[in-house]
């Protein structure tokens, strides 16, 4: 595209094949190779500082909002979907109650090995060609406030050669919903941050909802209080 006498704006040197970016900048072939990317959902080309993560592709805040397209998505005819829906449901019920039945059944071989003796910190519990294994295993948590103290008498150094150190953020949802909503120009910056330093994925669930029980109303009008009598 021929574009002389136009500057790019990212250098703002005057350039002659101008390539345009999703924002409508003008830009030099070398500032959109060495600072922009394109979005993995729409295509456009977009500052790397503004890209997002999203199913682990880069994507402008745009495509990173708008609802997740399945490429295999299928309407279904409504018997399709009544057959489909009902099976589900009852097909739901009877996992649940083999799942609770299988831990109980879990719960009362574990008492049962806990009574027999283990080899190679494991029980085998045997009934002609069947077998349950039940296995033994120890996990190790450290409270913090105390591993700090730790530290402090070995120093930093030696500290990290015998633990590794692991910080994660939950966010608060109200409060960064308001916050990245804001338009203070103060905070451009780090609301560019958050929202490159955010991988979203979404998840989908299916569960039967439970269907509204039906309240009867009755058409005999309630009985008038008694009267007190009077002295």
């Amino acid at each position: 595209m021929d574009g002389t006498g136009q500057q790019c704006a990212e250098c703002l040197t005057p350039v002659s094949n101008i390539v345009n970016a999703q924002n409508g900048a003008s830009l030099c072939p070398q500032c959109a190779a060495q600072f922009y990317c394109p979005c993995a959902g729409c295509g456009g080309l977009i500052p790397q500082d503004e890209a997002v993560v999203r199913d682990g592709a880069l994507c402008c805040v745009q495509c990173l909002t708008a609802p997740v397209s399945n490429d295999d998505a299928a309407a279904l005819s409504e018997e399709a979907l009544a057959a489909l829906v009902a099976e589900f449901i009852q097909l739901h019920a009877e996992a649940k109650q083999l799942d609770d039945r299988l831990e109980q059944i879990k719960e009362q071989l574990k008492r049962h090995a806990a009574s027999q003796p283990r080899a190679a910190n494991a029980v085998m519990l045997r009934a002609g060609e069947h077998a349950v294994k039940c296995g033994y295993s120890v996990r190790v948590s450290y409270h913090a406030e105390k591993l700090a103290a730790v530290e402090t008498m070995l120093g930093t150094e030696h500290f990290t050669a015998l633990f590794t150190r692991k910080i994660t953020f939950s966010p608060v949802k109200k409060s960064l919903d308001t916050f990245l909503a804001s338009e203070a120009a103060d905070t451009a910056a780090a609301r560019a941050a958050i929202l490159a330093a955010a991988e979203r994925t979404e998840i989908a669930t299916v569960t039967p909802v439970t269907p509204k029980r039906k309240t009867s109303t009755s058409s005999t009008p309630p009985a008038p209080p008694a009267v007190r009598p009077q002295p």
